[in-house]
């Protein structure tokens, strides 16, 4: 069954072109010719293949696609129907894989005459000179191959996502004078899923680590921040501005979210240049791989689609009805459940950075001093009473501020 699987191949075709206004909205945004080939293979993952694709490509070339296997197809072709396990999925990718290695290494050995050993060395040979990669003379490098799943399905769901919170989002950008394209960052690091946690750790919509939140917001073991889509957008917003201001460029700025303030700066030190294209061909580091050369054109991408998939802007810019109470003094959740019109569930609803042991072992620990408390807007007045009556001590409550 594989050797028919293997013997089937993918085609392609450009996603739409930009619009004018995502045009005007670019000019911090520049997109050097390398960028704009990165930029059109992540235009394809987001917008024309779904994750019931998987896209081989190039790694140092990611707009050379070689293949794309379409598990839809073959799930009714070979399996019945039945729909591949993720382990399944891995298997048959992998198989490809090194399929394409081994015709790689057989083109790199005899050139053209490697099509006489299949389908694979054919499209090898075809797909390279289509796109003027020499790779049969041994002065250049060996083509190395990876795979990436389409998400074009998923970036869909996260446009409706997104739309609880991107208005938050953008007056709070809109508030620090920083571009608002910055706020489709949350498309590549979470698809706006409020629950993604990576497997080194990320968390929230922003995916900040833990030790890099630590330094902008509440990070222990009672309150995390960054799974607060508002606060984690606060501390986002700091982050993208201390790295502007360090580093003068927004491409390099936006890169440093991925790969760090630190490392973008030895990249510009080692080769006395801000230009991310020079950065992307040049700089080596164990760190600086696949995703961090990427991030940026990544960035550009989601930006472009989403300016051309979302829907009509209503203006709405508190779509969730909700205020933010400071708490100047510090009270706990067994207090605020108690004697407002607050319940665990509506806390729980609109404070997703309180823990879930904050509720029961830590219900009496009081929350931190000034800590920004969201609440429905038809509550406020009541819990404002509630403070006058209760705080004897200070406490007061402000409106919803960005």
């Amino acid at each position: 069954m594989l050797s028919r699987i293997l013997g089937l191949f993918g085609f392609i075709c450009l996603f739409g072109s930009v619009t004018a206004e995502s045009k005007v909205r670019f000019d911090h945004f520049p997109v050097p010719k390398t960028v704009e080939k990165q930029v059109s293979f992540w235009k394809k993952i987001f917008a024309e293949y779904n994750t019931k694709h998987t896209v081989i490509h190039d790694r140092n070339h990611p707009d050379v696609i070689i293949d794309v296997i379409d598990f839809k197809a073959f799930e009714h072709r070979f399996n019945n129907g039945r729909a591949y396990t993720p382990q399944e999925r891995r298997r048959i990718t992998a198989k490809y894989l090194n399929r394409y290695r081994l015709a790689i290494s057989r083109v790199r050995k005899v050139g053209a005459r490697a099509s006489k050993f299949g389908a694979m060395e054919r499209r090898i040979l075809e797909v390279y000179k289509r796109h003027n990669i020499g790779i049969t003379n041994r002065r250049n490098k060996t083509p190395q191959i990876r795979s990436q799943r389409g998400l074009s399905d998923e970036f869909a769901v996260a446009i409706n996502r997104s739309a609880r919170y991107l208005p938050y989002i953008e007056d709070i950008f809109r508030s620090r004078s920083l571009p608002i394209d910055l706020t489709r960052i949350p498309f590549v690091e979470s698809m706006f899923n409020e629950k993604a946690v990576s497997k080194v750790g990320a968390s929230g919509i922003w995916q900040f680590m833990p030790l890099t939140g630590k330094q902008f917001m509440n990070v222990n073991k009672f309150i995390d921040e960054r799974n607060s889509p508002i606060k984690a957008t606060r501390a986002a917003a700091d982050l993208l501005s201390s790295n502007y201001r360090a580093i003068k460029s927004w491409p390099l700025a936006i890169t440093a979210y991925n790969h760090g303030l630190s490392g973008m700066q030895r990249a510009v030190r080692q080769l006395n240049t801000k230009n991310l294209e020079t950065i992307i061909h040049k700089y080596k580091s164990p760190t600086f791989g696949f995703a961090s050369k990427n991030f940026y054109a990544e960035f550009v991408a989601a930006n472009q689609v989403y300016n051309s998939m979302r829907q009509q802007v209503t203006g709405d810019r508190n779509p969730l009805r909700i205020t933010q109470i400071t708490l100047k003094e510090r009270l706990s959740l067994h207090e605020l459940i108690r004697k407002t019109p607050l319940d665990e569930k509506t806390i729980r609803t609109y404070n997703k950075c309180i823990k879930k042991n904050t509720y029961t072992r830590y219900k009496h620990r009081p929350l931190p001093k000034n800590f920004k408390l969201i609440v429905p807007e038809r509550l406020t007045a009541s819990i404002s009473r509630y403070i006058k009556v209760y705080a004897s001590t200070g406490k007061s409550m402000t409106r919803f501020t960005l």
